[in-house]
């Protein structure tokens, strides 16, 4: 079982969930993957928060996770994600408002039915995206296989791929040869060079960010008291509403139009919370994982130029490394802290 914090992967194991570990902030890397294959372990279960976060993410966070696991199939040359032959990843969804730590405490049984009902993330994925489609008109079979087929086209293994395209053809009324005939004209999700290379921005926008923004539209009170700078913001029309926040001005008042839209949508989407209290930590979990996340890409590019670094070159990379590695303690041990105080609340309101 693969949980994202530390303090998950202590609880479970304070309450007989021996098998877990926690990846870090991630739903799991390459490289993690390669380790847990090394150990010949055959069925990993990565589980996604419950909060609000975790539910409105799950979709995207299980296509990047699918992405992943393919690339790292195909990196190792092995070309099949089955039981047999390699490591199977699956996905659980914990229930709304609760987190693996809550869980494991509170109904320990619940936890384990959960996880006995996880689905391979392939499926999982598929699951999601049929559900917000409307397959009952010609436009939305087409609209759900412009996303569905790339990722099944991009299964490493040629009888998994056959399975899933059965599955396709069965939801959409199309002939699966045909299916099999489009899928191989195009490139794997998992193969393409960069992710939504021509996106825009907004498209490329972490579900965290969007999650965070939106808080912070529903209660702009919270974006002074943040730490979160908008240059830690990918989208720069998130950067320019988080200015004018943080400037004390109304999110709804004076905007241009499209950020007038932006800032509607994503109060739009925002959680009801109890208490400025609850939503004082919500808004400062998010915004630490933010701060994670950039400090994560720093030590990445960081740990790139020692690679490449030169004789007195690598000391000041070095250097720079380890304040890195420092920085990324620090903000990890925080949202932790936060995340522990706000299941505190939590359970002292349910009692």
């Amino acid at each position: 079982m693969i949980v994202e914090g530390y303090f998950d992967a202590i609880a479970l194991h304070q309450a007989g969930f021996e098998n877990s570990v926690a990846s870090m902030g991630t739903a799991l890397t390459e490289d993690q993957y390669h380790v847990l294959d090394a150990m010949r372990i055959e069925r990993a279960i990565v589980a996604f928060d419950g909060d609000a976060a975790g539910q409105n993410s799950a979709e995207r966070r299980g296509i990047d996770l699918a992405q992943q696991v393919q690339r790292a199939v195909r990196r190792a040359g092995r070309g099949a994600v089955t039981a047999t032959t390699g490591l199977s990843v699956y996905v659980t969804v914990l229930p709304p408002d609760t987190d693996p730590d809550v869980l494991a405490r509170r109904d320990p049984e619940r936890l384990r039915a959960l996880l006995s009902e996880a689905k391979p993330v392939l499926e999982f994925v598929l699951d999601r995206i049929s559900q917000r489609s409307d397959l009952e008109r010609p436009e939305g079979r087409r609209r759900f296989l412009a996303e569905a087929l790339p990722l099944v086209g991009g299964e490493p293994d040629q009888l998994t791929r056959e399975l899933y395209l059965g599955t396709l053809s069965s939801l959409t009324g199309i002939d699966q040869e045909t299916l099999r005939l489009q899928a191989a004209t195009l490139p794997p999700a998992a193969q393409r060079p960069s992710a939504a290379v021509n996106e825009t921005p907004a498209k490329q926008t972490a579900p965290a960010e969007r999650y965070l923004m939106a808080l912070l539209i529903r209660f702009p009170e919270e974006a002074a008291r943040t730490e979160l700078d908008p240059g830690d913001l990918d989208d720069p029309d998130h950067r320019a509403i988080l200015e004018r926040l943080k400037a004390g001005k109304h999110p709804t008042s004076d905007l241009p139009a499209h950020l007038a839209a932006k800032a509607a949508a994503l109060g739009a989407s925002a959680p009801e919370l109890e208490g400025e209290e609850d939503v004082a930590q919500a808004v400062e979990i998010a915004a630490l994982g933010l701060r994670e996340r950039n400090v994560r890409r720093r030590m990445k590019n960081a740990q790139g130029q020692l690679a490449r670094a030169n004789g007195g070159d690598v000391g000041a990379v070095d250097g720079e490394v380890a304040q890195l590695a420092n920085e990324l303690a620090e903000l990890m041990h925080r949202r932790e802290r936060h995340t522990v105080l706000h299941a505190a609340d939590a359970d002292e309101r349910d009692e």
